[in-house]
């Protein structure tokens, strides 16, 4: 048992060396030397977890895509807004990494991977539940285009200028967005 702690105490603190790093180097110039300092781990003890920052961060990304797919599927019949509350709850509490990676510090590959996930999640769980009527494949990879990085952009603003705005006001932000259309 006393392994197990440590194991996942180690894990804990590389993330947070991480996500701490962010706040102040973009990812290209953390090395793993960086994060054992920040960490207070040996680099035998982030071997253990990781083969390098990449594999850190792939790990957390494919964590945050997994529980962001079971929140959908256990939600299905929830509002837009309400699962952007809770996509952006979960930034400003468990993925606090994944918020860093978002940031203007954070990897391009990383911020090209989410909005690659946002989209393939959009085609997949919010596209059928839209009255929106596309005609052709075009049109289908266009808007998920539109849509990812809209609200990418707006996520990223949010997290570079300190989330200012509460996840509430933002998905009410978000969400008038959304919804306008062009007076005759």
């Amino acid at each position: 048992m006393k392994e197990d702690l440590r194991y996942y105490r180690t894990r804990k603190n590389i993330l947070a060396a991480m996500t701490v790093l962010l706040q102040t180097k973009k990812f290209e110039q953390i090395t793993v030397t960086n994060i054992c300092e920040e960490a207070q781990v040996s680099r035998s003890g982030f071997y253990l977890h990781y083969v390098d920052k990449y594999d850190l961060v792939e790990a957390n990304l494919k964590e945050f895509r997994d529980q962001a797919n079971q929140f959908i599927q256990m939600n299905a019949e929830n509002s837009k807004t309400k699962l952007f509350l809770n996509m952006l709850s979960y930034l400003q509490s468990e993925g606090k990494l994944i918020a860093a990676l978002i940031s203007e510090n954070g990897s391009v590959e990383v911020q090209n991977y989410i909005k690659r996930m946002m989209q393939e999640n959009a085609r997949i769980n919010i596209f059928p539940r839209l009255d929106l009527k596309l005609e052709s494949a075009a049109e289908i990879h266009y808007a998920l285009l539109f849509l990812s990085n809209a609200l990418f952009g707006v996520l990223q603003d949010w997290i570079n200028r300190g989330q200012k705005e509460s996840p509430e006001e933002l998905v009410r932000i978000i969400d008038r967005l959304l919804a306008f259309e062009f007076k005759s």
